[in-house]
């Protein structure tokens, strides 16, 4: 059976709040704390789990912050494959604003990745993936970390037969030179590589078409936002748009479209089928407060509204 590898160079010990109000000079009360293993990879395991996929999270791991993701991500039952490093893991502090329903991010910069830390995560892919895997490439990559690093990990899942997904902004161009499976961005995110804002849907479907064409990737895949989401491969372009829900929080949203995404084409789904499993995983996100993700009943929810509507 397939696995879904996720590699988290930059993992996060997520934390998050409820405020009444967010208000400079002022000491704010805040209530409802939430504590959640986070960063891209991270996410991407644990909504694949939550849709019953065999995962393998392969992540790094350093002081007091990093031993915390290990036991939040145990808590969670998600396999993990831990790679020592000498700086701390960092944090991210989210606070909602009650009044006004405004969601407030902080990210705190991680340690540098070494050279010998970069290689022990390369030699984790070699050493993980087989044939038929997706090995997963998701989140920020940390100071002094090789700019080539997913380059490297598709190079060494392609190896083995696997398929690379990335969903990043570091080191886009590069591994596209190599060639990757998937590539997944935002409506913020594929400017960097387009160069430009596109025209939604025309000039984006052009975009994602062109990366295919060219061998880029073997399909891509942008959500934008409220308009809904499109994916395109060999097979044409997929497109979807957003189920109407009432949002709590946007954290994990994008990494659990990547999830269920992948799961549905695991199964063998349309890419019809498999872009509506993936909008609803993100909808169903939406639907939870700070930085927790879906419950299953609500992505098998969502998704039957989509494929009514459709």
């Amino acid at each position: 059976m397939p696995r879904i590898i996720t590699l988290t160079p930059n993992p996060t010990y997520d934390f998050a709040v409820d405020a009444d109000f967010v208000a400079p000079n002022r000491k704010l009360r805040c209530r409802n704390p939430q504590s959640h293993p986070g960063g891209g990879g991270v996410n991407v395991a644990r909504a694949a789990v939550r849709l019953r996929a065999d995962v393998l999270a392969i992540i790094t791991a350093g002081g007091l912050y990093g031993d915390a993701v290990k036991g939040l991500l145990g808590e969670e039952t998600v396999p993990i494959r831990s790679i020592p490093v000498r700086g701390e893991t960092r944090i991210a502090f989210h606070v909602r604003d009650l009044s006004d329903g405004q969601e407030y991010r902080f990210n705190l910069p991680g340690a540098e990745m070494s050279a010998a830390e970069a290689d022990a995560m390369i030699a984790a892919v070699e050493e993980e993936a087989k044939e038929g895997d997706y090995v997963v490439g998701s989140g920020s990559l940390p100071g002094g970390g090789p700019v080539d690093l997913w380059a490297r990990a598709a190079r060494a899942a392609k190896a083995r037969g696997a398929r690379f997904v990335l969903d990043s902004i570091h080191g886009v161009h590069e591994a596209l030179a190599e060639g990757i499976f998937m590539l997944r961005h935002n409506r913020y995110e594929y400017p960097i590589i387009a160069g430009r804002e596109l025209p939604w849907p025309d000039g984006v479907i052009a975009f994602a078409r062109g990366l295919v064409a060219e061998g880029k990737a073997e399909r891509v895949t942008i959500t934008h936002g409220a308009d809904g989401s499109i994916m395109a491969s060999k097979n044409g372009v997929a497109r979807t748009n957003v189920l109407p829900i009432k949002a709590h929080s946007a954290v994990g949203a994008g990494d659990s479209y990547v999830a269920a995404l992948l799961v549905a084409l695991m199964r063998g789904w349309s890419d019809d089928d498999a872009i509506r499993y993936a909008m609803a995983a993100a909808g169903a996100t939406r639907l939870t407060p700070g930085t927790a993700l879906f419950r299953p009943e609500d992505v098998e929810r969502l998704y039957k509204e989509a494929r009514g509507s459709a």
